[in-house]
């Protein structure tokens, strides 16, 4: 096995499981929960919060660790939350139906979890896209690397649910959760041949070991996330990534909650219909993927970024305009405009990657790819503040608005980049 397919099968193998695992949990919470979708915005939100202030302190660690030991954080706290989660969702799901103070303590438990297991998540990709590729594979196949990378990215978010919504039925006697402890067992599963691809890898190529950081400080997560922006200095890998945390601040995705709500409520479109529309919005982000190396080989990193994102600039500010006619005919261009972005935006998502991977120092792909997450997080909570002191489906069209207008701003911000070697 080549480094690269080594590398991509075990993207797979977790990814896969992870896709399956995260859509499975919110609908057990729903079933343990019913009529309280407060309660599970809570858990993802806590999630979120936490993610974004600790995650720069987190992945300070590729810089000071040796691989292995980052993959055995980043697996182990996975592999650990997921079996806990498990075991309070299976043997005390009657606790938690009771909504007293023992069940919110046990609720307490599964936010924790979670957050454990997403920053385990978050720490791989990085550790394993932004850190191991970069040193394990020539400069000249990043951009195929990046390619397969987000497809196989895209294959399991549209098989991995569709998976993990059949095994939610099936039933073994009166074990309500036989389907539910399925699906964890194939995520558990996947973590051993993860972590023994990856060993694997790093053992072909001696001359790939780290070298010693400079940076060996360690500082508080809040003190770290402060000074993340100073390591923003090089605009070759920062403007990019600016640029991408907009695209964030938007509700124009087949799979944003938002969106979709709004679909549901106002558009009165059925949940197969939606299904549908989400499932589109994933096969249309496969075709950037094809295409990337090619319009690569030819423009170049910049052009090639700045095409694809200029691309979803004039999807998504037509898809606004279409909105605001108010009509049946307006609100099926907007959803087919709206699948066209996800041609620009993936593809864009694929350049970042490499200026990212290309341009960032060795020693400080932690810390900086771990300050990109936190923006991502961020530009999410933003999108839910936005999106909860407008709460009527009425005020839907001006977060589209909105989110037409921060796409804009991130191609304008993309305008700026300049790269220099």
């Amino acid at each position: 096995m080549t480094v690269q397919f080594q590398i991509l099968l075990s993207r797979f193998l977790t990814r896969f499981g992870d896709q399956a695992w995260d859509f499975a949990v919110p609908l057990v919470l729903i079933g343990l929960f019913p009529g309280k979708l407060q309660i599970v915005a809570i858990y993802f939100l806590s999630i979120k919060i936490v993610q974004f202030f600790l995650t720069p302190s987190i992945m300070n660690t590729i810089d000071l660790w040796t691989r292995k030991k980052i993959f055995k954080l980043g697996i182990g706290s996975q592999t650990i939350s997921l079996i806990l989660s498990w075991v309070v969702i299976v043997f005390f799901s009657d606790t938690l139906k009771e909504q007293s103070a023992q069940s919110w303590i046990f609720l307490g438990i599964l936010i924790i979890l979670g957050i454990f297991s997403s920053i385990g998540s978050s720490l791989m990709e990085v550790s394993v896209g932004f850190d191991l590729a970069v040193d394990y594979l020539k400069k000249e196949e990043l951009p195929v690397f990046n390619s397969r990378l987000k497809r196989l990215d895209l294959m399991t978010e549209v098989s991995a649910p569709l998976i993990a919504g059949l095994l939610l039925f099936v039933s073994f006697y009166n074990f309500n959760y036989f389907g539910f402890s399925l699906i964890a067992l194939i995520n558990l599963i996947s973590f051993l041949p993860e972590y023994k691809l990856l060993s694997s890898v790093t053992h072909k190529n001696p001359e790939s070991i780290k070298i010693a950081v400079q940076i060996k400080e360690r500082q508080n997560p809040l003190r770290e996330f402060m000074n993340g922006l100073k390591y923003f200095k090089d605009q070759r890998f920062a403007i990019p990534m600016i640029a991408y945390s907009f695209l964030w601040l938007s509700v124009l995705s087949p799979h944003g909650v938002l969106l979709a709500g709004y679909l549901k409520d106002s558009a009165h479109l059925s949940e197969t219909e939606i299904g549908i529309f989400r499932g589109c919005g994933a096969l249309f982000g496969l075709l950037p993927t094809f295409l990337y190396n090619k319009y690569h080989l030819k423009w170049g990193l910049k052009m090639t970024a700045n095409r694809f994102l200029g691309f979803q600039l004039l999807c998504v500010t037509s898809a606004a305009v279409c909105f605001s006619l108010n009509s049946l005919l307006g609100l099926y261009l907007f959803m087919a405009l709206v699948l066209f972005s996800r041609i620009g935006l993936y593809g864009f998502s694929i350049a970042e990657a490499e200026a990212r991977q290309k341009f960032i120092p060795p020693e400080l792909r932690g810390r900086i790819n771990g300050f990109g997450v936190s923006l991502t997080s961020f530009a999410t909570l933003f999108l839910f503040g936005l999106g909860s002191i407008m709460p009527s489906s009425a005020d839907f069209k001006y977060l589209v608005y909105l989110s037409a207008g921060f796409v804009l701003v991130g191609f304008i911000t993309l305008r700026k980049w300049k790269i220099t070697t």
